[in-house]
């Protein structure tokens, strides 16, 4: 099971579990610096809901999962107080809501419930916002061209203006790069400390996409040398420690002493966390995001997530997941409270991380990749030594058993490759056969690479799975031409799941991949490999959902996933007056080429939260 590793394009993870904030974390949240990240008093005060008779357009308040349509909607105090037809709903705002203001809508304008994204990372967004994006995305695009060169350009365009700062990017994607013919087959494009190099000369530190590689030049190689007695005590030279490395900084152990180097720079551009905060809560607006599920809260990120929520204006509702790293975190749970009111940055589930991604070649693989580093299976999380490879390892399955079946607690594993898939059903199934409760929610985060016979395993045990579909829209290409081969069929089987009678939700991960529910929605419906611009080519056309499908995965079972469907999801009386006008209704859209490139698109022309306007296009 011990899985001694050595990979060619850095060793990756994922969103879930973000080693930057984790290595610095007592810099980072100290007392001080969670002082000055603070929002400043003074902010402006809460507006007061609006008191409504919407009618017109096309409304879908998705009650009971019905994408039915009604004809009006009336809001008040915050919360939908009816819908039906429009003359009752004009009788019964008469009756109880005199002075209410009508809104019409016009013919094509479409009324949904504020959409969710049920698993991203809220807070490592916003502290690592001052980083150089050097990702593959242009807002929910693929960049036309994304290599070397162009990233040379984005950094050289964005270099650091303060005094002795490193250059620091963010989302570098060996993966989503042209690739590099090796021997006669397509490999993956190498990062090297001479290849970043040929970018610029000053020192530079460019975190993966994935976020568990951290890639180094020569001269911040150096720079960390001799700043590191770390790193000085197991290098004899600056010169053998760039040898030995070649900027390939790989798990925690390497990358601690690099990012200890730079923590008074990592920590001065995370003082303004609230103010970046409100700009990824205003992105997620203008994306008709009403409610965010952070996958991977801890005590300091719920911190930071109070504080802004208590001095800031609400623009969407937040939730989250606790993260469980190990036995001890496990035995220290109290018994689990399952919401049943909303309170910002309330806790629905317990989070475990099993392995990593596998677009950084990490997800834990019954069989080896199908690219370079010969023989590579990822890296399971859990490793016991003496355990074979294809054997559940006893610790792991027990701290899924102390989560569910000893705290009972609803839990979401995290889990990518196929040996991880497979484990974390086994941990499940093993502790369900114990535990003795209501209903859980139990998830399995990515569930990227599944079989017909696992889907009946979940179904039978009530587990669901969030798929984080860009694994399809953007890397499906990548994961068909070099990383799996025929294995790329097994990703996100969407169709199958729906087929057999499961809930699903589609996620982004943000940061891994950008934030938008109507790209989720489009992504699945036409799963076409956006990276492969010679020809249109769907992967899987059998896993393909219908637009109605998708809707209910990103409104109705995404709050039901996440423990919030007594409040949001749907516009029943006595919700949440969480909603989105867009322009186009995507039900409408029901060819590919009508679909493709456009679902993503349809303008969100205004976004509310408890009856309060949060995002209007053009303001």
């Amino acid at each position: 099971m011990e899985n001694q590793h050595e990979h060619a394009h850095g060793c990756t993870q994922c969103g879930c579990n973000n080693p930057i904030l984790e290595i610095l974390k007592e810099q980072l949240f100290s007392s001080e610096n969670l002082e000055k990240m603070k929002p400043e008093s003074g902010q402006t005060a809460q507006s007061s809901p609006q008191t409504l008779l919407i009618s017109g357009g096309i409304i879908r308040p998705m009650i009971g999962g019905s994408t039915e349509k009604v004809e009006a909607i009336g809001i008040a105090d915050g919360n939908v107080v009816v819908a039906g037809k429009k003359e009752a709903v004009t009788t019964f705002m008469d009756s109880n809501h005199q002075g209410y203001q009508i809104k019409e809508l016009s013919p094509k304008q479409t009324l949904l419930p504020g959409l969710i994204e049920p698993h991203v990372h809220i807070v490592p967004a916003a502290m690592m916002a001052e980083w150089i994006d050097v990702s593959p995305f242009k807002g929910q695009d693929l960049l036309p061209t994304y290599d070397l060169n162009s990233i040379g350009v984005t950094i050289n365009d964005n270099l650091p203006t303060t005094a002795g700062y490193v250059i620091l990017g963010k989302g570098l994607d060996p993966s989503l790069m042209p690739f590099v013919q090796t021997n006669g087959k397509n490999e993956l494009q190498t990062i090297t400390n001479t290849v970043l190099d040929k970018i610029n000369p000053d020192p530079m530190m460019l975190l993966s996409a994935s976020m568990h590689t951290l890639y180094l030049n020569t001269s911040a190689l150096k720079h960390v040398f001799k700043n590191s007695k770390y790193v000085q005590e197991h290098y004899l030279t600056a010169d053998e420690y760039v040898k030995k490395t070649q900027g390939q900084l790989q798990e925690s152990k390497q990358m601690t002493p690099a990012l200890e180097v730079i923590q008074d720079q990592v920590v001065a551009m995370a003082k303004d966390v609230d103010a970046y905060l409100t700009s990824l809560f205003q992105l997620a607006n203008s994306r008709g995001v009403t409610f965010m599920y952070d996958a991977g809260l801890n005590k300091k990120f719920e911190s930071v997530l109070t504080s802004y929520v208590e001095g800031s204006p609400e623009l969407v509702r937040i939730g989250g997941a606790l993260i469980c790293a190990d036995q001890a975190d496990a035995d220290g749970l109290g018994a689990y409270p399952q919401p049943t009111e909303y309170k910002p940055v309330y806790c629905g589930h317990i989070k475990v991380v099993s392995d990593g991604s596998n677009q950084g070649l990490t997800g834990y693989q019954s069989t080896p990749y199908c690219c370079d580093p010969a023989g590579n299976t990822g890296i399971f999380n859990f490793p016991e030594k003496g355990i074979p490879p294809h054997t559940i390892p006893p610790l792991y399955d027990a701290l899924i058993n102390t989560v569910v079946a000893g705290k009972g607690w609803p839990l979401m594993i995290h889990a990518n490759g196929d040996q991880a898939v497979t484990f974390a059903i086994e941990a499940y199934q093993s502790a369900l056969a114990q535990y003795k409760g209501p209903e859980l929610r139990n998830r399995i985060e990515h569930c990227s690479l599944l079989t017909p016979t696992q889907i009946t395993s979940m179904l039978q045990m009530g587990v669901s799975p969030s798929f984080l579909i860009g694994h399809v829209g953007y890397w499906g290409y990548a994961f068909k031409e070099v990383i799996f081969k025929d294995k790329a069929e097994m990703l996100d089987l969407c169709g199958s799941s729906l087929e057999a009678g499961m809930r699903i939700t589609l996620h982004s991960d943000n940061e891994v991949s950008p934030l938008g529910p109507l790209r989720m929605m489009e992504q699945s419906v036409t799963r076409i490999m956006e990276e492969n611009t010679a020809s249109i080519e769907v992967l899987n056309a059998h896993e393909r959902i219908t637009p109605e499908q998708a809707l209910i995965a990103v409104t109705y079972d995404a709050a039901w996933q996440c423990y919030a469907d007594q409040w949001a999801g749907s516009l029943d009386a006595g919700y949440f007056a969480d909603f989105v006008v867009l322009e186009q209704d995507p039900l409408s859209l029901t060819t590919q080429s009508s679909q493709y490139m456009n679902m993503r698109n349809i303008p969100v022309l205004e976004t509310w939260l408890g009856g309060v306007q949060v995002y209007a296009a053009g303001s």
